[in-house]
């Protein structure tokens, strides 16, 4: 065995251009974490025995992050991922790298889309005018010299070197004739981008370092500017944090937290706030959601659209205004409501299309899982699905193992007859069989915990008549909760250790781009500390992220000879 070297790594770039349950820890299935973290586990780990887990040196951007850092480069939403085909997901999350490949399509993509952004670069005057940081005189190469410097620092997120920097001036003489129209310096600079844009330094965060700090590998300032821009604004960083990098003050821990904080305060953030939960929650299926018009009539794209922005919303406020915590998310029995939502939620008001932060009623509405979204989109078009619901709150919310069903089983639904007489009794009588209780027995309760809430969200105290029961036990590490009703449930678990964990996992799959390993049981249980004791605050959770070992270093990988 023997360590990786820059040149296998540069073969890598190269390379890349051209079912049991457990009710309470463990993995989900393909949505969810990986084995290795049980959070519910007590792990014993020495003082300081955290070690950097495996995170990988060439990572592609998302698409996400594409269109982030465009828009950052040039000060323009260019939308130019809009023509990508959709990045893969990977255990709940399409930012992680082992997914993330370059297939001949998207290569193809990646020049149409450099040419069309740098065609715009030039022809937008005020997009050139952000880049171009000089007059051009005479041929202009003088100045297109030092556009190369500032805007390759920018896209490469680091400094190029002189090779690079001559290999960008030859491109820039090359340029003038290659096009139908602009200035020959205009045509010089469109070739530039265009080169730019294609660089496997802009498509991929690339991480060279190799010098031991002992056992592990110190990254270099730029390389831990990148990690920081990436997991907290998810996109590139700004000339701030880059000359943060060439200062040096990103070689310590203390100088990593103070930007960590100044990047949590900017707008920026949102985008990864935004992105996290959004993949978190499986908002993507608050999308194109349909209802029974005969039952539910007006239920259309604007009624979806403002479920979806009322969380992403909530959310925000909840993380970025009141700096909350894990509890606030689950608990806080705030709306953002427009006249699409006032009717579900049953409050009054002059409402309009506009959003507006609105107090719920308490009784009968905490936080994330009793927004209309959540509850809309885990339920069927005309009956709500207490499967669906339990099986986020199992998967989701607890990371506990929950397969898929086998295949061809029977999803129907007994009919409403005799003793079937709610949603529940229909349920409970599709999964009686001893080949369902395993799973069922852990998914059902959570389920009916939220019988209460209709397929749009909209509270009810009965069902067609009939008293719901919406009580349970849930076993969840070693407590066992009993609740009646969803608020009674959201209480616990917003003061759940193992659901404390299982967020604060899911943080770290996504902010690592990876899934977990063993090495990260420590990391994990020392974050899982230091959070408990400060509340479980996530900006102190994103935070605390960048303080880790796994975050500054990297370990040294071993490769077959």
């Amino acid at each position: 065995m023997i360590r990786s070297t820059p040149r296998i790594l540069l073969v890598a770039l190269a390379l890349a251009g051209a079912a049991a349950c457990s009710g309470s820890t463990g993995r989900s299935d393909s949505d969810g974490p990986d084995p290795v973290d049980d959070p519910g586990a007590q792990v014993q780990c020495a003082p300081g025995a955290a070690a950097p887990g495996p995170t990988p040196r060439l990572t592609r951007l998302t698409h996400a992050q594409y269109d982030n850092a465009i828009r950052d480069l040039f000060d323009k939403d260019m939308k130019a991922s809009a023509a990508f085909l959709e990045d893969p997901a990977f255990e709940g999350f399409n930012n992680n790298a082992k997914a993330l490949l370059v297939d001949d399509l998207l290569a193809g993509a990646y020049r149409s889309a450099a040419e069309t952004i740098a065609a715009d670069a030039v022809v937008d005057q005020a997009v050139l005018g952000n880049i171009l940081p000089c007059a051009p005189e005479g041929d202009g190469e003088a100045c297109a010299r030092q556009l190369i410097r500032e805007l390759g620092k920018r896209v490469y997120r680091r400094p190029l070197s002189a090779a690079q920097e001559e290999a960008y001036v030859a491109a820039f003489r090359r340029g003038n004739g290659l096009y139908g129209a602009g200035t020959p310096f205009e045509q010089g600079v469109r070739h530039v981008i265009e080169g730019m844009l294609q660089s496997p330094f802009f498509l991929y965060r690339i991480e060279l370092s190799e010098e031991l700090d002992g056992e592990i590998i110190p990254l270099d300032g730029y390389e831990v500017a990148t990690r920081l821009s990436f997991l907290l604004w998810n996109s590139q960083p700004d000339d701030a944090l880059l000359a943060r990098a060439e200062s040096g003050a990103l070689a310590t821990a203390e100088g990593v937290e103070a930007e960590a904080r100044r990047m949590l305060d900017d707008p920026k953030a949102a985008r990864v706030i935004d992105d996290f939960h959004g993949q978190w929650l499986q908002m993507s299926r608050y999308e194109d959601l349909t209802k029974d018009p005969s039952v539910y009539p007006g239920f259309d794209a604007a009624v979806w659209s403002a479920m979806k922005a009322e969380t992403q919303q909530f959310i925000r406020h909840v993380i970025l205004e009141m700096e909350g915590d894990y509890a606030a998310l689950m608990t806080e029995p705030v709306g953002f409501v427009n006249d699409k939502l006032a009717p579900i939620y049953g409050v009054e008001g002059d409402f309009t299309s506009d959003l507006v932060e609105t107090p719920l009623d308490p009784a009968t509405r905490a936080g994330l899982l009793t927004q209309a979204g959540f509850l809309s989109a885990n339920a069927f078009p005309d009956q709500t699905s207490p499967i669906h619901r339990g099986v986020f709150i199992q998967r989701q919310i607890l990371c506990a193992t929950i397969p898929d069903p086998p295949p061809n089983i029977n999803t129907e639904l007994p009919p409403r007859q005799g003793e079937i007489k709610t949603t529940r009794d229909q349920v409970e009588a599709l999964t009686s069989p001893d080949t369902c209780t395993t799973c069922h027995g852990v998914i059902n309760p959570p389920g009916f915990a939220f019988e209460h809430f209709d397929p749009v969200g909209r509270y009810r105290a009965d069902e067609h008549g009939e008293v719901i029961d919406a009580a349970g036990a849930l076993r969840v590490g070693d407590e066992e909760l009993r609740f009646d009703g969803a608020l009674d449930l959201i209480a616990q678990l917003a003061e759940s250790p193992v659901a404390e964990r299982c967020y604060l996992s899911n943080w770290y799959r996504y902010g690592n781009a990876r899934q977990l390993s063993p090495e990260d049981t420590c990391t994990l249980e020392e974050l899982d500390a230091k959070l408990s004791g400060a509340g479980y605050t996530i900006k102190e959770l994103l935070v605390a992220l960048t303080q880790t070992k796994t975050f500054r270093y990297r370990a040294v990988e071993e490769v077959e000879q």
